[in-house]
């Protein structure tokens, strides 16, 4: 219980940060549009990118990416925070604000982007790797469903190469934990709904 409590405070703050979702702001500021009506309804940057605008795609992607990255570099770098366990936590804590956001009735997205921010942490060497291979898989010889097959790779490729790599075994832990729980939140992507799906139309006014 006590380990429990240490760590809950590291999870909170990165559950709260997580909660912003960018993909929302932007179409709503860009637009004047609801990113759940566009689309596959997925409040996500490529989502964004296919049905808003391909800049504003790539800087959601980006910011999905730093609601992990940066609070834990922020953390490691002026709070002195080492413990890997401690930073892991607040960057699943992001994964799962982005998932079940807070400030939007708990409805998010799918997390992928938040997750690469803990690879690039943890495993930058691994993710750019992984983004190399996956670039030329998904580029080269599937060239077709960028938006599943391209983070769906880079992902588990990420997450098999730090296996190799001389991590502590709390960071191996960490990044199996954050594909876990992303997995679960793209769980009807890879295994139900189609990628070009349209998101259902609401019966209330």
């Amino acid at each position: 219980m006590n380990l429990f409590l240490t760590y809950l405070p590291y999870l909170i703050s990165g559950y709260l940060i997580g909660s912003i979702l960018f993909a929302c702001l932007i179409t709503k500021l860009a637009k004047n549009q609801n990113i759940r009506d566009l689309g596959n309804g997925n409040p996500g940057a490529y989502n964004v990118f296919r049905n808003v605008n391909k800049f504003l795609g790539i800087l959601t992607g980006l910011l999905d990416v730093s609601k992990s990255f940066v609070p834990m570099w922020i953390a490691s770098r002026f709070l002195q925070i080492t413990d890997a366990t401690a930073l892991g936590c607040i960057g699943i804590g992001s994964i799962i604000g982005h998932g079940y956001p807070l400030y939007y009735r708990f409805r998010g997205g799918r997390a992928a982007s938040t997750l690469l921010g803990i690879y690039l942490f943890f495993i930058p060497i691994e993710l750019l790797i992984a983004l190399i291979i996956d670039a030329i898989i998904v580029l080269g010889i599937i060239k077709k469903q960028y938006g599943i097959w391209g983070p769906s790779i880079l992902i588990a490729l990420s997450g098999i190469l730090c296996l190799f790599f001389p991590h502590e075994t709390s960071i191996k832990v960490i990044v199996w934990i954050g594909a876990l729980v992303t997995l679960y939140f793209n769980r009807d992507k890879l295994f139900g709904k189609k990628e070009n799906a349209q998101p259902e139309v609401s019966k209330t006014t």
